[in-house]
C-alpha cells in the first residue's frame, strides 16, 4: 500500500513539473533561457530530495516489519516451548503417582500377608508342643504300665495330675495368644453423663454413670462406681470432658494415673451456667486410669 502510495506521489511531482514547464513555455519569450534552466534544476533537486526522504521511509517501514516480524516468531516459539515443557511434566508427575500408589498397595499386601503368616506360626508352633506333650505323656503311660500294680494308682494320680496342669498351661498360653489377636483388632469407645444437677465438693471425683454409649468396655459397672475409667485395651485414645458450672472461680482436673493432664478454669460466670470443654489424646496402656 505505501509502495503504490509512493509511485503515485512520483507520478504527482511529474505531471505537476510537466504542467509547470508547459505553462512557462508560453512565456519564455519573456524569461532568459538562464532562468528557465535554474528553475527546472531546482525542480528536480526538489524531487530528488523527496525521493531520497521516501526511500529511507520505505527502509525504516521494512525494518519495522521485519523486527515485529521476529518477535512473533520467538513468542510463538518460547509459547510452544513452555506447552511442552508442562505436558512433560504433568507426564513425569504422574508417572511418579501411579508408581507410589502401586507401591503403596504392594507394602500393604506384604505387611497383611506377613502378619496372617506370624500368627498361623504361632497356632502351629503352640498345636505342634500340645502334639509332643502327649506324646511324652502318651510314652511315659506305656511304660508305667509295666510297673507294678501297688504304684499304678500313684503314676496315674501323676499322669493325672500332670496332664491337668498341661493342659491348663496351654488353655492359657492360648487364651492369652487369642486375647492378644483380640486386642489388636477390638475397638474401644465410651460416652457418660451425668445423671442429675448435684454439687461437688472440692478434691472429689465426678461420677458419670449415665451410660450413652459403652464398645469393647466389659467392666462399666466399675467405672459408675468409681468414676475411674481403666484401661483395658491397649492404644491411642482421644478424651473429652465437657462440664457445666454456675460457680466463679471454679476449676476442675483430668489426671491420667494421679498426673494431672488438663486444668479447666471458669473464671467469672457472666450467664446462670456456663460451659467448659477439655480434649486432649494420650496414648494408655492396659492398668491406666482417667479420671
Amino acid at each position: 500500500m505505501i509502495f503504490f502510495q509512493f509511485v503515485c506521489l512520483i507520478l504527482s511531482i511529474f505531471a505537476t513539473l510537466a504542467s509547470s514547464i508547459g505553462s512557462e513555455s508560453g512565456s519564455l519569450s519573456a524569461c532568459s533561457k538562464f532562468d528557465f534552466e535554474e528553475k527546472v534544476l531546482e525542480k528536480l533537486v526538489r524531487l530528488e530530495h523527496k525521493m531520497e526522504v521516501y526511500t529511507e521511509k520505505m527502509k525504516l517501514w521494512e525494518e519495522s516489519v521485519s523486527t515485529s516480524l521476529d518477535k512473533v516468531v520467538e513468542a510463538k516459539i518460547k509459547t510452544e516451548t513452555f506447552i511442552e515443557s508442562m505436558r512433560e511434566t504433568q507426564r513425569q508427575y504422574q508417572t511418579r503417582f501411579n508408581e507410589s500408589l502401586l507401591e503403596t498397595i504392594e507394602h500393604f499386601k506384604l505387611q497383611s500377608e506377613n502378619k496372617t503368616e506370624m500368627y498361623e506360626r504361632k497356632m502351629n508352633t503352640l498345636l505342634e508342643s500340645f502334639s509332643f506333650k502327649i506324646q511324652e505323656l502318651s510314652e511315659a503311660e506305656r511304660k508305667r504300665e509295666s510297673a507294678t500294680q501297688v504304684s499304678l494308682d500313684q503314676e496315674q494320680n501323676r499322669f493325672n495330675a500332670s496332664f491337668d496342669k498341661i493342659v491348663e498351661n496351654f488353655q492359657v498360653r492360648f487364651n492369652k495368644s487369642l486375647q492378644e489377636i483380640a486386642l489388636n483388632q477390638q475397638k474401644v469407645a465410651l460416652t457418660a453423663c451425668h445423671s442429675r444437677q448435684s454439687t461437688v465438693s472440692s478434691g472429689k471425683i465426678v461420677h458419670f454413670s449415665d451410660i450413652r454409649t459403652n464398645i469393647g468396655i466389659i467392666d462399666v459397672s466399675s467405672y459408675k462406681s468409681t468414676g475411674k475409667f481403666v484401661c483395658t485395651v491397649a492404644g491411642l485414645y482421644h478424651i473429652s470432658a465437657v462440664m457445666m458450672s454456675n460457680t466463679n472461680d471454679a476449676v476442675y482436673y483430668i489426671y491420667k494415673n494421679n498426673s494431672r493432664i488438663i486444668t479447666t478454669l471458669y473464671g467469672q460466670i457472666d450467664h446462670y451456667y456456663e460451659t467448659r470443654t477439655s480434649v486432649f489424646v494420650t496414648m494408655l496402656n492396659v492398668g491406666d486410669e482417667i479420671t
